[in-house]
């Protein structure tokens, strides 16, 4: 997040349950909305008009996490970025992929993650391992590596795939800033024209047992612009908020936000004994929540057999050995790991396939 005034959670007034709200905060009950992990939670805050999204991933992100082994620096960075994948394509309207993904010159030079319109979830990325050890070498005791140590330069891209769809949405932004969120807040500011905060937490916490998983968590704001005098936000249902404020009343809300915002700790982000629900109404009852239906997230691979078989088919036959190791063509998905296998016969029954 940018710098911003901040408030601890102990200068709140943290209470848990609305009282006099009626059923702003309570929606029927259908769906996922007892989901408490693994979802994101749409939200509005009806005395500003200001929208948001409440996200927290636990058992999506550490599958990913754990299957691939990172470095716990560059763990730690995937899972941001699952995170705000996460996050912003809740944001929009579409049906098919959403990816977020990052190009650069540093020890980790490219990463990855995309979830579909059904709330599936994906991500990895490529880090050199002997350069990142010896960049987190040559820090302090206690030091934390900054974005650029850890991917140098480059840029951070996102697009919208959606089949049946000529035209592919695309916006690619600086990596430039102390995180992930800070890059994307800059987009939005400099290209969009809308206020965003992104708050994003990851780290490890330990079970009962004391056996630690990988856990995010990650809230998102946004102001919308004000077009032609009137600041109405269209609703999640379709409705609009109706609310029309001045200038000054906007940058007020606003900074109010923000400060509320910042003041939400690592551990209320992450405890899933803590109901999203209950925290947004810690962080913005005095806006007037509204929460909507909630967005169950999955891991999830899209790899197959059949994909790769129409790869296969396009090779030319006098090319194909010089794809083979020991005389089979092999293949691993970078997302999921998963190996498959083609030997001759495999191909050459590909290759007579109408």
């Amino acid at each position: 997040m940018n710098a911003e005034p901040s408030m601890s959670s102990s200068e709140r007034n943290d209470k848990t349950q609305p009282e006099s709200q009626g059923e702003t905060l309570r929606e029927a009950e259908l769906g996922f909305q007892d989901r408490e992990v693994d979802a994101v939670q749409p939200f509005f805050l009806e005395n500003t008009g200001i929208r948001g999204r409440m996200l927290r991933l636990e058992s999506a992100i550490d599958a990913v996490l754990k299957r691939h082994r990172y470095p716990e620096p560059a763990a730690r960075l995937l899972g941001e970025l699952m995170a705000l994948t996460g996050l912003l394509s809740s944001l929009l309207k579409f049906e098919g992929t959403f990816t977020l993904q990052s190009k650069s010159d540093g020890p980790i030079s490219a990463m990855v993650a995309d979830m579909t319109s059904a709330g599936v979830v994906r991500g990895y990325l490529n880090v050199n391992r002997e350069a990142l050890s010896a960049m987190l070498e040559g820090l302090e005791d206690g030091q934390e590596p900054t974005l650029g140590q850890l991917v140098g330069e480059g840029y951070l891209a996102f697009t919208v795939d959606q089949p049946g769809h000529a035209d592919r949405y695309q916006a690619i932004v600086a990596l430039e800033g102390e995180s992930l969120a800070e890059c994307l807040q800059n987009y939005f500011r400099q290209s969009d024209q809308v206020e965003s905060g992104v708050l994003i937490k990851v780290d490890q916490v330990a079970d009962e047992k004391g056996e630690k998983h990988w856990r995010a968590g990650g809230i998102i704001v946004q102001l919308m612009p004000d077009e032609g005098g009137s600041n109405a936000v269209e609703l999640e249902d379709g409705a609009t908020s109706g609310m029309v404020r001045d200038g000054d009343e906007r940058k007020e809300d606003w900074s109010r936000t923000m400060v509320l915002l910042s003041s939400c700790s690592r551990e209320e982000l992450l405890d899933s004994a803590l109901p999203m629900n209950d925290l947004l109404y810690r962080l913005f009852h005095e806006e007037l929540v509204r929460v909507y239906d909630r967005l169950p997230l999955y891991e999830g691979c899209r790899c197959s057999r059949e994909k790769l078989e129409t790869v296969i088919k396009t090779i030319p036959v006098g090319e194909l050995d010089q794809h083979k190791v020991d005389g089979r063509i092999l293949a691993s998905c970078e997302f999921c790991s998963r190996t498959y296998s083609f030997d001759d016969d495999d191909i050459a029954k590909i290759q007579a396939a109408d």
